[in-house]
């Protein structure tokens, strides 16, 4: 995901790891497929929900780099959907 795509992201949108870094604390606890939901971005922070927004939520703080390891879920079905069909 670009910085741009990452900025221009909407309260609710879920995006999914693609690739994590064991030697970046930040994503420690993350796992490749392991999905968030978006929240919003304070001050360069960028804010995801990990559990849903439900009242067991868990609240994720990144910095702008996170756009390195996540992709929107709606577009990784959408590739995944044309590889399957050939296209």
């Amino acid at each position: 995901m670009t910085l741009d795509e990452l900025k221009s992201l909407r309260q609710g949108e879920v995006v999914v790891f693609t690739k994590v870094d064991e030697r970046i604390r930040e994503y420690h606890n993350h796992q490749v497929g392991d999905c968030m939901v978006f929240l919003e971005i304070i001050s360069d922070v960028v804010n995801f929900c990990r559990n849903g927004i439900d009242e067991t939520h868990v609240i994720s703080h990144f910095s702008y780099e996170i756009c390195h390891y996540i992709e929107s879920k709606i577009k990784l079905e959408r590739e995944k959907k044309l590889n399957s069909l050939g296209i």
